[in-house]
């Protein structure tokens, strides 16, 4: 299976931190990263976050604090994956559909589905605010924000309205 990443030593070290390489969509990279086909691999310091570059041939000690500011926010990612059959890497049971947007040029969008276990995941990959739509039979009826628990009937509309770095990941 292969590895979904923002950061590892390598990257960390030679090609930036994933702020400098991603900007504005880093957590919608870090939400990919853990909810596309295969696994996911944190780095050291992410639920910091960490924001320098590590040295790869000295010892460079990450500047922990007790401020963990985006420890909820991978807890509740990686809780997911773990949780939800639809996310299992490697799996032959589950399907992922590309899913067609009024906005495919700027939005990534997506479900994944294992029996009656779906998850939908939509990414504002661009640097700017965009009003869309999902245009696609895969996504019906009611799921759950894991993020905020708000509950979204989608045969009630699929428009979206995301600001700059939004994300949205919907348990069925």
């Amino acid at each position: 299976m292969r590895a979904w990443f923002t950061a590892n030593h390598d990257e960390n070290s030679w090609n930036g931190t994933e702020y400098e390489k991603y900007g504005v969509i880093t957590k919608p990279m870090a939400v990919f990263s853990a909810t596309w086909n295969g696994v996911p691999l944190l780095y050291s310091g992410q639920e910091l976050p960490n924001m320098k570059r590590l040295e790869f041939f000295e010892k460079d000690v990450i500047k922990w604090t007790n401020t963990y500011q985006l420890a909820g926010f991978y807890k509740t990612l990686l809780d997911l994956k773990s949780s939800n059959p639809a996310l299992k890497g490697g799996d032959p049971n589950v399907t992922t559909y590309l899913l067609n947007t009024t906005a495919n040029d700027k939005i990534l969008a997506y479900v994944r589905k294992n029996g009656k276990d779906e998850v939908l995941v939509v990414l504002n990959m661009s640097k700017e605010p965009v009003s869309f739509s999902i245009e696609d039979e895969h996504v019906s009826g009611t799921f759950k924000n894991i993020f905020d628990k708000t509950k979204r009937d989608f045969s009630n509309g699929k428009d979206f309205s995301f600001k700059v770095s939004d994300y949205a990941v919907f348990e069925k």
